[in-house]
């Protein structure tokens, strides 16, 4: 009897695993949504692991849109509740001043609304060129601006804090910045307080600027009274 010597079938490797957002395996939008934002959430470090570096910012950008038009739109949202509040508690004297403030911040709130998706792509590229440099200037862009970009594209999901009210802003401020030290740090291999420091430098920088420029009026003043 012939002995078989055709080799066993190889397992092909499985590919790497990567973020939900972008993994092909995952299937529907809401879960691949819903999946990597309890990641972002729950564990940082192993969504920027498995956040690819390269390949295109459109998914990673799609990503910011939607979680950045959710928090403005929550904000908006707010911002028209807690102004309507205030009306029943004034007197007849200011209803027709509190009225006229509501109609604007009515029409503020869905320009926000109308408008987010600009403001969400400028501040992210915005951020990202800040970062980048900053990252130059410490000695920790190990990657490409695009790693960056992705970066401050999934950080975006802080946005969602402001479901939270009242303190939603400072929650978001909060994850924003921890998303941010993390990404920075995982996706350009750089330990974490380098990346802190990229992060607030920029913070640092403007509060040194404006301290300066205070300081610089003080002087004007001083020097035109005498």
């Amino acid at each position: 009897m012939e002995a078989n010597t055709t080799p066993p079938p190889t397992t092909p490797p499985s590919a790497a695993l990567l973020i939900p957002w972008e993994d092909p395996a995952q299937t529907g939008f809401f879960d691949r949504f819903v999946e990597t934002v309890k990641l972002l959430a729950t564990a940082p470090a192993e969504a920027f692991a498995r956040m690819p570096t390269a390949g295109g910012i459109g998914r990673p950008l799609t990503f910011a849109i939607i979680v950045g038009w959710i928090g403005i739109a929550v904000y908006a949202l707010w911002m028209l509740l807690f102004g309507g509040m205030s009306v029943p508690f004034m007197d007849q004297s200011q209803l027709g001043e509190a009225g006229a403030m509501f109609g604007i911040s009515a029409g503020v709130a869905i320009m926000l609304m109308v408008l987010a998706p600009i403001f969400v792509i400028i501040g992210v590229f915005f951020q990202a060129a800040i970062l980048h440099l900053m990252l130059m200037l410490v000695g920790g862009a190990n990657q490409g601006f695009e790693a960056t970009t992705r970066v401050c594209s999934y950080a975006q999901a802080a946005q969602l804090a402001q479901i939270v009210p009242i303190c939603g802003g400072l929650l978001s401020a909060v994850w924003s910045v921890i998303l941010l030290i993390v990404g920075l740090s995982t996706a350009h291999g750089i330990p974490r307080g380098k990346a802190a420091l990229a992060v607030i430098l920029p913070v640092v920088l403007c509060c040194a600027f404006m301290v300066a420029m205070m300081f610089m009026g003080a002087l004007a003043g001083v020097a035109t009274s005498q």
